[in-house]
């Protein structure tokens, strides 16, 4: 355990949306091994083709799936916050992969090694069914932001942006700056900027100094394309589900 990680107290609520769908009997046998741990802008969970010592529950931050293309330029595919879970490839046997996964707002964590969080997917119980549930709807969120990204206009996937980080996180208040909107988009910083003023203006957002708060969360989804309604409503139908394994 490093400086910036503690144990998980005994009885503390879990603040992971996914992970506090597991049964106490299971979250008791992985709660030993959990640590809270602080999260900051830009730190790498995952880099390409490197192994991928931890698997981590963000709580209050949010991290995003990155593709990073030859000459540099990145693309955000997905992003996780505290209804998900960084480190997918260690439950499909896959080791490494070449997606990149960095924190995009700073903030808190729960991180458990690899191997603890393999042997329990291996049991085959309810974290088992509960990951197999949430790849399936990070493909359907990484199938909406392709179409999303290739039809809709930059001001409508802005929105949907800062809905789905918003949700992520559980706040208003989103620590980002333009340039880092623009990278997530794969868009040209002047194209953020413009939309990002057309939504302050419309008193839907304010923003400064790096960061952006959410003023009117119903026009904003209204401003918003369909993208965000339908991945919403995925995560919340994962979210309500029981497993179907006899107990």
């Amino acid at each position: 355990m490093d400086s910036t990680s503690t144990r998980l107290p005994k009885g503390q609520q879990i603040q992971n949306r996914l992970l506090a769908k597991l049964p106490s009997q299971e979250l008791e046998l992985l709660r030993p091994h959990l640590e809270e741990i602080e999260l900051t802008h830009g730190q790498p969970l995952i880099l390409p083709y490197e192994p991928i010592p931890y698997i981590y529950f963000p709580t209050t931050a949010l991290a995003s799936l990155v593709t990073v293309l030859e000459d540099g330029a990145t693309v955000e595919s997905g992003s996780v916050g505290c209804e998900g879970v960084v480190g997918l490839p260690v439950f499909l046997d896959a080791g490494i992969t070449p997606m990149q996964n960095m924190v995009q707002i700073p903030g808190q964590g729960i991180r458990v090694r690899s191997d603890i969080a393999k042997a329990a997917f291996d049991r085959r119980g309810d974290f088992y069914s509960l990951i197999h549930r949430y790849i399936h709807t990070l493909l359907v969120v990484a199938s909406q932001s392709a179409a999303c990204n290739r039809h809709h206009a930059i001001k409508m996937r802005l929105s949907r942006w800062l809905l789905m980080s918003s949700d992520g996180v559980g706040s208003e208040e989103l620590a980002l700056t333009q340039e880092f909107l623009a990278t997530m988009l794969g868009v040209r910083r002047s194209g953020v900027t413009e939309a990002a003023l057309q939504l302050q203006q419309e008193q839907l957002i304010s923003y400064g100094r790096g960061k952006i708060r959410i003023l009117d969360r119903k026009r904003l989804e209204a401003s918003s394309c369909e993208c965000y309604q339908m991945v919403k409503n995925e995560f919340a139908r994962l979210l309500s589900l029981e497993s179907d394994r006899p107990r």
